[in-house]
């Protein structure tokens, strides 16, 4: 079976994964769904671990027919006030379904009839590749405070000329917010050792990034 993820922007600030999965179900099977948040700024009137919508997600549905589907439905789609973008996300053309969907950390894995998703902003991409899955990790240190998952996993596609870029994620507090470094996964050693070459002591946000293979 083929699974195909699809990215959601726009997104009403106060919608979940639960929210995301029960509208993409009316274009067909979906297996997972996430909802990117961050840390409510603490104040008197939020409680303790309050969390606000980023305004995106992803749906992982069961085939590109289901897939294709969801975008003709759904970008261009007014929901609660906002108008969606949806797209196809660029993974490998192929996602075998019976595996692990890769996302960290993982909430109620994916069974038939299940309920599967995550509200989380460490939630690194991709289906098919679980933590330490990829044949060349990398240790990426120095990262400014605001990067997220997709933005790594966005510049450090500049270095994956023969492969897909099989994850990458960034560390969390306690609190939920960055530590400042994380980890992105290869599918071969030429993809990392160029990136190594490439983002080793590059300036990025203001900061010299440190990448090194991960240990």
């Amino acid at each position: 079976m083929k699974c195909v993820l699809t990215s959601s922007f726009q997104l009403p600030y106060r919608v979940r994964w639960q929210d995301l999965k029960d509208l993409f179900r009316k274009a067909g099977t979906v297996l997972r769904a996430d909802v990117a948040l961050t840390p409510a700024y603490p104040t008197s009137s939020t409680p303790n671990n309050a969390t606000f919508g980023l305004g995106y997600g992803t749906v992982l549905l069961s085939s590109a027919e289901d897939a294709g589907r969801a975008v003709d439905m759904f970008n261009g789609f007014c929901w609660q006030g906002r108008t969606l973008e949806v797209r196809l996300d660029r993974l490998a053309p192929e996602v075998d379904s019976g595996v692990n969907l890769g996302m960290m950390p993982v909430a109620n894995p994916a069974v038939p009839g299940g309920a599967s998703g995550s509200n989380t902003a460490s939630a690194g991409v991709l289906p098919g590749a679980g933590p330490g899955a990829g044949l060349a990790a990398l240790f990426v240190g120095n990262l400014p405070f605001h990067t997220q998952w997709q933005d790594l996993k966005d510049l450090f596609r500049q270095a994956s000329l023969n492969g897909p870029i099989l994850r990458a994620d960034v560390n969390l507090g306690p609190d939920g917010r960055s530590r400042g470094f994380g980890t992105v996964s290869f599918a071969n050693d030429e993809d990392a050792e160029r990136a190594v070459a490439m983002f080793n002591g590059f300036e990025y946000g203001g900061r010299l990034l440190r990448v090194h293979f991960d240990k």
